[in-house]
């Protein structure tokens, strides 16, 4: 196959598209791969969780121009490698000691269509002489430069002993970083991985252009803001029409305006010459040495490159006529107009460029700031769209080839992309307070056992936020949706009184699944390493006595379970009632990160129990409800009063009624064993380093616990 040097676009059956991503030591990102849609890739993740890094360290590496890093920049776990370095290297291994020195790196895959004879700005990129090959690797490396080992180990101490002079010797050499480390580019072969050579960011910044709509979009900045936002990117638009190729639709209206611009400027130079013979002094008049009989003109210059920022408003339509400014619309349609300009500055960009044979990464941060729900939705499902909308705009006929990667604290965005482009970022923290933690990313579309289709029909029904939280709560229905978060607060009022932590100062989800479909849940829970909490009913049952099918029964006749969230869980379907109140005797039932709640005896482990939500709760106040405790009554007598007492009450009623009509009461056992477990179960810290999303509230079935 022959490469060539870089040759004029070629109409590719298939454009080429970058499919996955690799960073090393960038922040959180210790060591992580990504693959990218070919349209849009969604990522999400609670706050702190390398999101942004992610961006940032691609918009860097990426683009051409000098970059400069920092030690803060490198991943907490690599600091230790710079005295794992600097020991072989005060031993005189130099070679030992820069294969060891911590860097930082990106590896990125791009697909491209072999049938074409001519590659274009990719050229530089394909190593390989393999027919078949379609795939091509770039790898750029911030490292130390060549010879210059030394020089950032200057004045290091001989020896390295104890945790203070490795703190020393990082506080030593990292001011040393920005000066002594360089980027450098390599494309490397796919099937020799030995294959490789040296390009330039130039070579890189042709085939894959890469752009950043920030999060920081300056619309609520009134008062520091010297030019109007929307007005700027007009400017864009319009120098980039100025350079677009002659006969272009582009060209032609840059050129019909600067031409009209040109007859208002001659008339302009004459009026003002007119005016200002008129009403200034010729300089003969002044009378002053050296100045000679010369006189002076008036000339104009108006550049339209600049008109419409700084002479360009735009305006709204009011009432009676009057137009508002720019600032009068609202944020939210200000973001999305904002955003939409943007997207199509750097779209006209691109297709200046005149090739086709090039990548264009488009990173989008949290868009749904100032967006209504239905709006960030919208979004979502029209970002795909643009890529043929936009060239249509131009006359074109061919798509803009460009990847979007959002970051988002959306659940109505992340739950309306749907699973295949979802990106879950996870932090793996080490249970050794002294080492540090890094992010990994999950693909929902490799999710094992998980049945995606309903869990995204689910989750776009009821707005989840399983995304974003740091822990979740599974419940059965209406009844506990409206006394958990109840039941929380009185949780945490205890818990602080005593001077301890409280659930408040987490972000819990609380989601209603129902009994029968809790399980479903289970792997996608254990993918996401959720800390999860699932509260269930027992459902205990046995054979009735007309017919051979399971009723419903007291807790101490039952000789079986209808619940299938607890069935899934043992994995065991013969388990009786009094095998499950064993089996949480002693604590809730757990795995892995999933903790089992479900009804159980208020006082004795023989004692009486609910079946439901309804009876524990009148188990656990029987004064209450006038409830005989008395201990010459059969424990199922007291079960199936419990039982008849709530038959007297629906149950939004009953949930209403005492979640906020009446407050002395106690929580169920199983209910405080759950929250308990969830309490004592670590979350992660966050740093806030991401902003998180204006306007979001939950939606019915589920609620944010701050």
């Amino acid at each position: 196959m022959s490469v060539g040097q870089p040759a004029q676009p070629q109409q590719h059956e298939r454009p080429p598209a970058v499919t996955r991503v690799e960073v090393k030591n960038f922040r959180l990102l210790r060591e992580v791969s990504v693959t990218f849609d070919e349209d849009v890739t969604v990522c999400v993740g609670r706050n702190n969780t390398g999101k942004t890094s992610l961006a940032e360290v691609l918009s860097r590496f990426l683009r051409p121009g000098e970059i400069s890093l920092r030690l803060e920049d490198f991943s907490a776990e690599s600091y230790i490698e710079f005295a794992e370095a600097y020991r072989r290297f005060s031993k005189g291994d130099e070679a030992e000691a820069r294969t060891l020195l911590p860097e930082i790196s990106t590896k990125v895959f791009l697909d491209y269509d072999n049938s074409a004879g001519e590659y274009g700005d990719l050229g530089p990129l394909i190593v390989d002489l393999d027919p078949d090959c379609t795939q091509a690797i770039i790898a750029i490396r911030y490292a130390l430069k060549p010879g210059a080992m030394k020089d950032f180990f200057r004045d290091a101490p001989k020896t390295l002993t104890g945790e203070w002079s490795e703190s020393l010797l990082l506080s030593l050499v990292g001011p040393r970083i920005p000066h002594l480390y360089e980027r450098t580019a390599i494309a490397i072969d796919p099937t020799d991985m030995t294959n490789f050579r040296d390009i330039s960011m130039t070579d890189v910044a042709r085939a894959i252009k890469v752009d950043f709509v920030k999060a920081q979009r300056g619309l609520d900045d009134e008062k520091e803001r010297p030019k109007d936002q929307i007005g700027k990117i007009l400017e864009s638009l319009f120098m980039v029409a100025a350079k677009a190729d002659d006969g272009s639709i582009l060209k032609d209206f840059a050129n019909s305006t600067e031409n009209a611009l040109e007859e208002i400027v001659e008339k302009l130079n004459t009026h003002l010459q007119e005016m200002y013979s008129r009403m200034a002094p010729t300089v003969s008049e002044f009378g002053y040495p050296g100045l000679g009989n010369k006189n002076f003109s008036t000339r104009t210059t108006l550049d339209p490159k600049r008109l419409l920022s700084n002479f360009t408003s735009i305006k709204y339509p009011g009432s009676a006529g009057v137009e508002l400014p720019e600032s009068y619309s609202g944020l939210g349609s200000r973001n999305l107009l904002m955003i939409l300009l943007t997207l199509f500055s750097y779209y006209r960009e691109y297709s200046a460029r005149g090739s086709k044979s090039s990548v264009h990464l488009v990173f989008i941060e949290e868009p749904e700031a100032h967006l209504h729900p239905q709006m960030q939705e919208i979004f979502i499902h029209q970002l795909g769209v643009f890529k043929n909308k936009f060239p249509t705009a131009d006359g074109e006929d061919q798509s803009w080839n460009a990847q979007f990667l959002v970051t988002t604290h959306s659940a109505h965005i992340a739950n309306r992309a749907g699973f295949p482009a979802i990106r879950y970022f996870r932090l793996c923290e080490s249970e050794d307070v002294h080492e540090a933690s890094s992010s990994t990313i999950l693909n929902l579309a490799e999710a094992p056992g998980v049945d995606k289709e309903f869990l995204h029909k689910y989750l776009t029904l009821t707005r989840a936020d399983l995304f974003f939280a740091d822990k979740a709560i599974l419940i059965e229905g209406t009844t506990e949706r409206i006394f958990i978060p109840a039941a929380i607060a009185d949780f945490d009022d205890t818990k602080q009184k005593n001077g301890s932590i409280s659930l408040s100062s987490q972000y819990v989800s609380v989601m209603e699944v129902g009994g029968a479909h809790a399980h479903i849940f289970y792997p996608f829970l254990d993918f996401l390493g959720l800390q999860t909490l699932v509260i269930t009913d027992l459902d205990p049952a046995k054979v009735g006595s007309s017919s051979q099918r399971l009723e419903a029964c007291c807790v101490h006749e039952g000789t079986a379970t209808t619940n299938q969230a607890i069935k899934k869980w043992f994995e065991d379907s013969e388990l009786s009632p009094a095998d499950l109140l064993k089996n949480a005797a002693h604590g809730i039932p757990v795995i892995g990160r999933r903790g089992l709640a479900y009804q159980i005896p208020e006082t004795t482990i023989d004692g009486p129990c609910g079946r439901t939500f309804e009876d524990a709760f009148i188990l656990a106040n029987p004064t209450k409800f006038n409830l005989s405790s008395a201990e010459s009554k059969p424990t199922s007598q007291i079960e199936l009063d419990a039982r008849e007492e709530a038959r007297k009450y629906k149950k939004s009623d009953f949930a209403l009624t005492f979640a906020i009509e009446q407050k002395d009461w106690k929580v169920p056992r199983y209910i405080q064993r759950g929250l308990e477990w969830l309490l004592d179960q670590a979350a992660a810290s966050e740093n806030d380093e991401d902003t998180t999303s204006l306007g979001e509230v939950p939606s019915v079935g589920q609620v944010a616990v701050r």
